[in-house]
């Protein structure tokens, strides 16, 4: 479900008939959360001086940048979206002043997450709840973070991996491994060292030792580079395996990875049938094209949109489980939708989730107990699924 066209927000309805005064417009700003969410009307404000304000975003069937208005007689700027329940959109205010836009986060809004790029504002609509296993359990003992270099021939360089050891830790109990692209992504901005740690000791998924791998030249390396794909397989694995007396075998081990790391956990798969029992792809940048030239999405893409055009013409089983999720308002939704019935054939089980967001670390974090709990269930999960 997508955003569409708004009905007149309640407020600002009600702002116009009482008089547009800077004290009204001082008291609406005092007494509602901004943006204002009014069932599944959310409107964006804005309040000062400029020629023209719009809103920064990537919501797929909504204006890119979305343009406010000026509520007339007043320095109060809005525009309205109608958002599903549940929804969640990350976004920044373009300002311009003659010559000069500013880009900034919502001076009224207190909430903003950051990633590697910066930060940016956050719409929350009605329904949505930050899943409470993404908090700090005080219940839950931590897991131990290693940090480790493993010299790559393949890599030609050093690979900085940081090793995540469960709290359950046992030697005479071999556990499974899951391997994450963009570790210290993963970790900074999803807090995915806080949610393993609340899923392992809620058993809503197995014990489990994951590798969060760093990348070097990130989008060179998972384009669906072969020498990435063999230090996964022939270096990194075995390594870690090796070490900690894993289970070593297929249904034991998990890729994940989002946006291009998703494209480098598939190509490891592709390159290495059966060896690694589940996928988790996230937003994977599953870019194709049904003309023999790849240079449409440009330079970058060019390596990937190869490697998607060769799967899509040969489809092979490549693992038991895929577990494939996406943000509805993402460009990439359109591509991920279109690759289902291509990942059906190269797995034996394959679950979508199509979740109502964008393409950002917390709409992956928040799909993590969907994704991780399904592809190394823990005992709670068994005896209630869901």
């Amino acid at each position: 479900m997508s955003p569409g066209p708004a009905r007149s927000p309640r407020a600002l309805t009600r702002l116009r008939s009482e008089g547009s005064t800077p004290e009204a417009i001082d008291q609406l700003l005092r007494e509602h959360t901004i943006p204002l969410v009014e069932g599944p009307t959310c409107t964006f404000l804005w309040r000062g001086e400029a020629d023209w304000v719009g809103v920064e975003h990537r919501m797929l069937g909504v204006p890119i940048p979305l343009p406010l208005r000026r509520l007339k007689g007043t320095d109060l700027w809005y525009a309205s979206v109608e958002l599903p329940r549940g929804a969640r959109i990350q976004y920044r205010l373009l300002v311009r002043r003659g010559a000069h836009t500013e880009s900034m986060n919502d001076p009224l809004n207190h909430r903003v997450v950051g990633d590697a790029l910066g930060s940016q504002s956050v719409l929350e609509a009605e329904g949505y709840v930050t899943p409470d296993w993404t908090q700090r359990d005080a219940a839950a003992v931590q897991g131990e973070m290693i940090e480790f270099r493993l010299p790559s021939r393949a890599l030609r360089r050093d690979a900085h991996v940081t090793l995540y050891i469960p709290a359950r830790m046992r030697r005479d109990r071999r556990m499974p491994l899951l391997v994450v692209h963009d570790g210290g992504d993963f970790l900074h901005f999803s807090s995915m060292g806080t949610v393993l740690d609340n899923l392992m000791h809620r058993r809503l998924m197995a014990d489990c030792v994951v590798a969060f791998t760093h990348p070097g030249d990130r989008l060179r390396e998972y384009a669906g580079s072969a020498a990435h794909s063999r230090f996964l397989t022939t270096e990194l694995v075995p390594r870690v395996e090796g070490s900690l007396h894993l289970r070593g075998d297929a249904r034991g081990r998990a890729l994940m990875g989002a946006s291009f790391g998703g494209i480098a956990a598939l190509a490891a798969a592709v390159r290495a049938p059966r060896f690694y029992g589940g996928l988790l792809l996230a937003s994977p940048s599953l870019r194709f094209s049904e003309a023999t030239a790849p240079g449409t999405f440009g330079e970058v893409f060019e390596p990937v949109v190869r490697f998607v055009n060769s799967v899509r013409a040969s489809p092979k089983k490549v693992a038991d489980r895929v577990f494939l999720t996406f943000g509805a308002f993402e460009p990439l939704a359109i591509p991920d939708r279109a690759m289902v019935p291509v990942l059906e054939r190269m797995c034996d089980e394959l679950r979508v989730v199509e979740a109502l967001d964008g393409h950002n670390w917390i709409n992956w974090r928040d799909r993590l107990l969907e994704g991780l709990g399904w592809l190394f269930p823990g005992e709670a999960r068994l005896i209630y699924p869901g």
